[in-house]
């Protein structure tokens, strides 16, 4: 079974999921599903970011502690199998693009 976890912490970046990467270490360790999982890790930064965008609309701004407390629920609530270092490699890329996008102060 694949540790989505270890898999995050391995190829998630502040700006990017290394997506070449993470298909060699797939074939190196012979783990099926790639395309699947990519694509469940890229929605799931999205959806975290999108559930953070609506909060903060029409204009206001979470500081960084807002943040990652409520990056770290949506992904406890919608992704049972995420653990801390999980969540952490998920908030390394939510508080860039939160500061990227002008939602934190």
């Amino acid at each position: 079974m694949i540790d989505k976890n270890i898999i995050l912490n391995k190829f998630s970046s502040p700006f990017w999921i290394e997506k070449s990467k993470m298909l060699e270490y797939f074939e190196l360790k012979g783990y099926e599903d790639f395309q699947l999982i990519y694509k469940e890790l890229d929605d799931m930064r999205i959806k975290v970011f999108d559930f953070l965008l609506k909060k903060t609309e029409p204009n206001f701004q979470l500081t960084e502690h807002e943040i990652s407390e409520l990056s770290e629920k949506f992904l406890k609530e919608n992704y049972p199998w995420i653990n801390k270092n999980g969540i952490k490699s998920v908030n390394n890329h939510i508080q860039w693009m939160c500061w990227h996008e002008g939602l934190s102060k």
